[in-house]
């Protein structure tokens, strides 16, 4: 089960924006008519974004939330999915009114006084899993949750998903300022997971992009701290497209014990956007453009290679979600 959860939430990297406006949560409260046939996905959120007002429509309205703030806050959104909608895509209202028959909409949010209410709201099910998303660089807070909310609805899952929204700048040029956001993150998303396993849920960890530097490094510390009780309840990690560098990547991997299982990469080498990360970084390529998978031997590693699939974004660094051919891919690898 954990590896059918793990393939079937691959998927879930966040495309590096381009030019245009930023997508922003659109909230539209009512409840639904019967002719409404949207779909209605929960998503729960922790984040150390800077949340400006009171209530619940000031933490799920955030917009770039680039802003850091030392007190983790959590939060629920439910959000409306139109009954057009394309499995893989968002359908952003962008600059037209904003209608549930044709777009993403928030039907609704929770703001939580403290982690004991949040974790108290989140179904248990049968297993008591959870599925923790850790977006990447150049990620607002609306990409984050609406990216999350359409992978759990395309994939049909029942497993509760959360997102750990941390503080990108949700811009191409803050590069440098996200990576120190990720420095910033560690002791919240540490936080999140310590409560996850006080209460006895089973987490799935995903992580795309500039995220999986944040999970590495948040395994790490906890680890080395005394708290490796706390990694056992992680059912599985998959870094998708994971902007790391190899050395420090195996660093990491030596001091997380317990390591989690399974733990998969996905990985290509035309991956154009972790060629610039490289090339900024003054390397040869990043951990999700690998060139010598046999460095990581000796590691209980599964690496999914993307390299030979046609299609999907032109940065390459989205095929897992992008490309049908990926997509079918990873639903053939879920029941194994």
């Amino acid at each position: 089960m954990t590896r059918v959860i793990l393939t079937l939430f691959l998927s879930a990297s966040i495309v590096l924006a381009g030019c245009g406006p930023r997508g922003v949560i659109t909230v539209l409260p009512g409840a639904k008519t019967g002719a409404d046939t949207s779909a209605v996905q929960t998503v729960f959120i922790a984040t150390d974004r800077r949340v400006e007002g009171a209530g619940p429509a000031a933490l799920i309205e955030q917009r770039f939330g680039e802003a850091r703030d030392p007190q983790l806050r959590y939060g629920r959104i439910d959000i409306s999915i139109p009954p057009t909608h394309v499995p893989g895509q968002i359908e952003w209202p962008g600059n037209r009114p904003p209608d549930p028959a044709q777009h993403f909409v928030a039907r609704s949010g929770t703001r939580y006084t403290n982690q004991t209410a949040f974790l108290n709201d989140i179904p248990r099910g049968t297993s008591g899993s959870v599925v923790l998303f850790v977006h990447g660089f150049n990620v607002n807070n609306a990409e984050a949750i609406y990216r999350l909310a359409q992978i759990a609805h395309d994939y049909e899952t029942e497993t509760p998903v959360i997102s750990f929204s941390w503080p990108s700048a949700g811009d191409a040029r803050g590069y440098v300022y996200d990576r120190d956001s990720v420095i910033f993150a560690r002791d919240d998303l540490e936080t999140l997971l310590l409560g996850l396993a006080r209460d006895g849920r089973r987490t799935v960890i995903l992580a795309h992009s500039m995220g999986g530097q944040l999970v590495m490094e948040t395994l790490r510390q906890m680890s080395i701290s005394g708290k490796g009780d706390a990694l056992r309840p992680i059912a599985g990690v998959a870094l998708i497209s994971p902007d790391i560098d190899e050395d420090v990547f195996l660093r990491q991997a030596n001091r997380i014990s317990p390591f989690p299982e399974p733990f998969m990469l996905m990985v290509s080498t035309r991956d154009k956007a972790l060629g610039l990360a490289a090339l900024i970084t003054g390397k040869p390529s990043r951990l999700g453009s690998i060139q010598d998978p046999s460095r990581l031997a000796g590691l209980p590693i599964e690496i999914i290679d993307l390299s030979d699939i046609e299609g999907g974004d032109r940065a390459g660094h989205s095929t897992a979600f992008t490309a049908p051919a990926a997509i079918r891919l990873l639903q053939e690898l879920g029941p194994t």
